[in-house]
C-alpha cells in the first residue's frame, strides 16, 4: 500500500471514529431521554396517587364504600386507572372493569415483595403500562391503591420519532461515506496516473503523455507539470546540444594539438636515428623531447578528465561486475615498483567501470611513487559495514596542512617546481576524484609533513 492511500484511509478511519462517537453520545441521550420521561411519569403517578388519597381518606374513615365507588367512575374515561384494595387485598372499587378485579394477590406482576417493603414502582416495557402501589394507613387497617397508567400512545410516538431520527442519521452517514470513498477512489486514481506519468518524467522519458486530469483540484497542477516537462526538455535539449558542442570542440583541439606533437615526436625521433645532434644542441634537445611529452600528457588527461565528466551527468550508467583485488594486483604489477606491499581482508567484488578505476588507483600510486620519496607504498583493501575501502599509504614527506583543501582542484600543484620537473600536469588529483564521484564513492586525504600521507577511497560493495 502506498503511503498516500495510507494517508488516506488513516483520515477516513479517524472520521469514522468521529462519526461513531457523535453516535454513540446520540443513543446514549436517546436512553437518557427516555429514562427522563419515566422518571416524570413516576413523579406524576405519585402526584395522582396522593391526590386520590386525599380524596378517598375521609370516605375509607367512614367507611362510605358508595362514595369511593362513585368518586372511581369519575375517572372511567382517563388513562390513569386506579384499584383500591383493603388490608386483605379484597378490591373495594375501581375506575375500570379489570380481568381480575377482585384480588390483588402476593405474587401479582403488580405488587413484589423485597426485603419487607412494597415495591412502588414497576415499568413494564412489554405492556407499556406504569404502575404504583400506595399503602393508606388508617388506624389499624391498612387499604393500597394500585394506579396504572398506560404509556403505549406517548411511547409508541416517542419511539417512532426516535426510530425515524436514527434511520435519517444512519442513512445520512452512509451517504456521506459512500461520497467520501467515491471522493477517495476518484482522487487516488488522478493521483496515481499522475504519479506514474511524473515516475516516467523522472526517469528521463520526457515524451511520456500527461493527461490532463478533469478533477479541478488536480487539474492546474497538471498542467503546471506538463509546461515544466516541456520547459525541462527544451533545457536538457540545450544542454545536451552544449556538451555536445564543448565534447566535438574539445576532440577537434586536441586533434589539432597532437598533430604537431606527432609531427615532433617524428621529427625528434629522425634526429636520433641520424646521430644529427651534436653535443652543445643535446641539452635543448631534451627541453624539447620533455616538453612535447608533457604536453602529449596534457592532452591525454584533458580528454580523458572530459570523458570522464560527461559520463557522470549520463543517468545510465553501463557497469559491470569484477573484482577489485585482481584490480589492484595487475595495477601494480603494470607499475613495476617493488615497493608496494598489497594487503586485503577478503576478496571483494564491485559494479563499475573497471578501466577507469584502474586509472584512479594507477594515479595514486603514480603520485606516490613520483612525489612521497616513501620507501614504501601500502595498498590496503578493507570492509566496514557495506563499503569497501581502500587506503593508499606512503612515509614520504606528507603535505602540508593549507594543501589539503585544494589538491583535488585542476591544475592544482603542491610544488609546482617538482611537478614541473617530473613531468606532472596537475589534473591526476582531479581525474582520480571524478572518477570515484562517478562511482558514487568518496576519497579524502590525511597527511603530515615528514610522517607520510594516506589517500582514502569509499565505494559501495556489490
Amino acid at each position: 500500500m502506498k503511503k498516500r492511500d495510507k494517508y488516506w484511509l488513516y483520515r477516513m478511519l479517524v472520521f469514522l471514529a468521529i462519526i461513531l462517537f457523535f453516535v454513540g453520545i446520540s443513543l446514549y441521550n436517546i436512553v437518557q431521554f427516555n429514562h427522563s420521561y419515566i422518571e416524570e411519569e413516576k413523579d406524576e403517578i405519585e402526584i395522582f396517587a396522593k391526590q386520590i388519597e386525599w380524596a378517598i381518606r375521609p370516605h375509607l374513615e367512614n367507611n362510605d364504600i358508595n362514595a369511593i365507588k362513585k368518586y372511581c367512575l369519575d375517572f372511567q374515561n382517563d388513562d390513569l386507572a386506579f384499584r383500591i384494595f383493603d388490608d386483605k387485598k379484597h378490591l373495594i372499587a375501581g375506575s375500570k372493569v379489570y380481568d381480575n378485579p377482585q384480588m390483588l394477590s402476593g405474587d401479582s406482576r403488580i405488587l413484589h415483595k423485597k426485603y419487607g417493603k412494597w415495591k412502588l414502582y414497576r415499568y413494564s416495557i412489554k405492556d407499556k403500562m406504569l404502575e404504583s402501589i400506595k399503602e393508606i394507613k388508617i388506624g389499624n387497617s391498612r387499604y393500597y391503591i394500585e394506579l396504572t397508567i398506560s404509556e403505549e400512545n406517548v411511547i409508541k410516538s416517542i419511539l417512532t420519532a426516535q426510530k425515524n431520527i436514527l434511520i435519517f442519521c444512519f442513512v445520512g452517514i452512509a451517504i456521506l461515506i459512500l461520497c467520501l470513498f467515491h471522493v477517495f477512489y476518484t482522487l487516488r486514481n488522478c493521483f496515481n496516473n499522475l504519479e506514474d506519468s511524473v515516475i516516467e518524467i523522472a526517469n528521463g522519458n520526457l515524451d511520456y503523455p500527461i493527461s490532463v486530469s478533469k478533477n479541478e483540484l488536480l487539474k492546474e497542477l497538471t498542467i503546471s507539470i506538463k509546461i515544466l516537462t516541456r520547459r525541462l526538455k527544451t533545457q536538457i535539449a540545450r544542454l545536451t546540444q552544449l556538451e555536445q558542442y564543448k565534447s566535438e570542440f574539445l576532440q577537434n583541439i586536441t586533434h589539432e594539438i597532437k598533430t604537431p606533437i606527432t609531427a615532433i615526436n617524428s621529427a625528434i625521433e629522425l634526429l636520433k636515428n641520424n646521430n644529427s645532434i651534436t653535443k652543445n644542441d643535446k641539452e635543448c634537445f631534451d627541453i624539447i623531447q620533455f616538453q612535447v611529452k608533457s604536453i602529449n600528457k596534457l592532452v591525454n588527461d584533458i580528454l580523458c578528465l572530459s570523458e570522464i565528466e560527461s559520463e557522470k551527468t549520463n543517468e545510465r550508467k553501463v557497469f559491470k561486475k569484477f573484482n577489485i583485488n585482481t584490480l589492484i594486483e595487475e595495477t601494480i604489477n603494470f607499475l613495476g615498483y617493488s615497493n608496494i606491499n598489497f594487503k586485503a581482508s577478503s576478496i571483494f567484488e564491485i559494479e563499475g567501470n573497471r578501466e577507469l578505476l584502474s586509472t584512479a588507483i594507477s594515479n595514486l600510486l603514480i603520485n606516490a611513487i613520483k612525489y612521497s620519496h616513501s620507501d614504501k607504498i601500502d595498498v590496503i583493501l578493507t570492509q566496514k559495514d557495506n563499503k569497501i575501502i581502500l587506503k593508499v599509504k606512503d612515509y614520504g614527506i606528507g603535505i602540508a596542512h593549507q594543501h589539503l583543501n585544494n589538491i583535488f582542484k585542476r591544475f592544482y600543484r603542491v610544488d609546482k617546481a617538482r611537478s614541473r620537473e617530473t613531468g606532472g600536469t596537475g589534473l591526476g588529483l582531479s581525474i582520480v576524484k571524478n572518477i570515484i564521484e562517478l562511482h558514487n564513492g568518496i576519497i579524502y586525504v590525511e597527511s603530515e609533513v615528514n610522517v607520510g600521507t594516506t589517500f582514502t577511497i569509499e565505494l559501495t560493495k556489490y
